[in-house]
């Protein structure tokens, strides 16, 4: 005898498959909702803390180069193509603050030599690296030529504060001692007591 498929039949096998196909679409937004809120998690979880992008190493390494970035600046403001000899000038820091200058240069067979002492108020400087304000009585000593260079910058008690660290950002504040030996394109030292080389 041949089955026939009844209208009533095919009605309930629609409501059937309605009610499932509910039901997945509601699991699926579930699943997708808690889904999402995992991910949300987990990428805040992992998101970087400015410390972290640059650790203590980093942040001396980039105060370093902020104060001889801060004495170039100067130097080629104030020293370079000037006269030599013995100085005692007062000028404004980069971006804010006062120095004031004594010692002397020289130039002989195009050798430059350096004892300067720069006694600084609130001086500012900054580029990517840094924004930084030094406060403090700093010795520089040593020469310099078109291609080699060998300086010394020295501080019994500097004063420093400001952020630090490329796209970092991280802020430092302290006063201590200060080492920084520049051989050309190095530098090395303490900061703080903390030893430090940066290429």
């Amino acid at each position: 005898m041949k089955k026939t498929f009844s209208f009533h039949s095919s009605i309930s096998f629609i409501k059937l498959y309605s009610f499932i196909m509910k039901n997945i679409s509601r699991t699926f937004l579930v699943i997708l909702f808690l889904s999402s809120v995992v991910y949300m998690s987990c990428k805040e979880d992992t998101t970087s803390s400015p410390a972290s992008l640059c650790d203590q190493s980093c942040q001396d390494e980039n105060t370093a180069y902020g104060l001889v970035h801060l004495y170039n600046f100067i130097w080629n403001q104030n020293f370079a193509g000037q006269p030599v000899g013995n100085h005692d000038i007062t000028v404004n820091g980069p971006q804010g603050g006062t120095m004031h200058i004594t010692g002397n240069t020289d130039n002989s067979n195009g050798i430059n030599t350096v004892h300067l002492v720069f006694d600084m108020t609130n001086c500012k400087g900054s580029d990517e690296n840094y924004i930084l304000t030094f406060t403090g009585i700093l010795n520089i000593d040593g020469t310099f030529t078109q291609t080699q260079t060998t300086m010394a910058f020295i501080s019994s008690s500097l004063k420093y504060q400001g952020t630090v660290g490329k796209n970092a950002n991280v802020p430092v504040n302290a006063t201590c001692e200060f080492i920084v030996n520049e051989t050309t394109s190095h530098l090395s030292g303490s900061i703080c007591g903390r030893s430090f080389s940066y290429k």
